[in-house]
């Protein structure tokens, strides 16, 4: 009998994978100014370990204004390589695809974390130390009552976003 397709390898392009088990990305809201931490690392080398062909480190914002909350991965500053790289390696050194979500919230950046209500940031929040902060989208909308106006994309923001 023949194993089920989800464990055999599979290749996309240039890239082998050892079976078709994709982690999916997964915000854990624990990075420290966009720099990911010893959690980022546990979190995600758990599933390279347990035998996980490809793995999602979670939504990585490649601008500080495009975070959706403090606690997000950034790959915004080189600074910010060192961290991802002691993943990456670790992820490839159990067998494991590392992958990456790039990701830019728009109007729905400057948000509180999960546990704190996942809204617009409040007071509250600002008094914790995670104070709000101008967005750019492609909308000057706001996402809904109380959340920050972003300031509409111009061409030349998308240079810096590339």
């Amino acid at each position: 009998m023949s194993s089920p397709l989800l464990f055999e390898p599979i290749t996309l392009r240039d890239v082998k994978a050892r079976n078709r088990i994709v982690v999916s990305p997964m915000c854990q809201y624990s990075a420290k100014d966009g720099h990911v931490t010893d959690w980022h690392l546990v979190h995600l080398g758990k599933f390279a370990q347990g035998g996980a062909g490809i793995v999602f480190t979670e939504a990585t914002a490649v601008e500080r204004r495009g975070r959706i909350t403090h606690g997000d991965t950034g790959i915004w500053d080189d600074a910010h390589i060192a961290g991802l790289k002691r993943i990456t390696d670790f992820v490839r050194s159990q067998g494991a695809v590392p992958a990456i979500q790039l990701a830019h919230a728009g109007r729905k950046a400057s948000m509180a974390r999960p546990w704190y209500g996942n809204g617009p940031l409040t007071k509250e929040d600002s008094d914790r130390g995670d104070k709000p902060w101008s967005t750019v989208a492609p909308t000057e909308a706001p996402l809904g009552d109380g959340w920050i106006a972003p300031r509409a994309f111009q061409p030349g923001d998308f240079q810096t976003l590339l």
